[in-house]
């Protein structure tokens, strides 16, 4: 009996000093990069998108011209501060097999409005539609740190 009241006793004590550091603690935010204030380059805060179009059709594929295309009267409307695409060759797994197929990889560095965003998912829907797409894998990254 006297061996368990020292254990409560002892437990006591120790919650006491656990609870004590506890109080102590300050509240840790997570924090977005900021460039120093004298710094003459211009800083923003930025989401970043890739977006992956896979140019496999049931007939063919999506040509390059076809893709210019709708780069031109698609995406760079919508964002005609600049972006990025990439030839790739990727794959994935369909219902017989490993699929594999040439890529373009549209890379946006937007920011993080409702606006952009639903201006990025009609640019999704409408190559879906335009080339028969079943899907456009979307990477979002953020926050980016861009420096002009």
């Amino acid at each position: 009996m006297q061996t368990l009241r020292k254990n409560i006793g002892a437990l006591f004590i120790t919650s006491l000093l656990f609870t004590g550091s506890v109080v102590s603690l300050k509240e840790v935010r997570a924090q977005i990069p900021q460039a120093p204030a004298t710094s003459e380059i211009r800083t923003n805060i930025f989401v970043q998108d890739e977006l992956y179009f896979g140019r496999n059709k049931s007939v063919g594929e999506v040509s390059n011209r076809d893709f210019q295309l709708f780069l031109q009267n698609e995406v760079t409307p919508r964002f005609p501060d600049g972006l990025t695409v990439l030839d790739a060759n990727g794959q994935f797994l369909g219902s017989n097999g490993i699929i594999k197929e040439k890529t373009k990889l549209l890379v946006l560095i937007h920011s993080n409005s409702q606006e952009d965003r639903e201006e990025i998912q009609e640019i999704i829907d409408n190559y879906k539609k335009q080339f028969q797409q079943e899907s456009v894998l979307r990477v979002t990254s953020t926050p980016k740190q861009v420096r002009f």
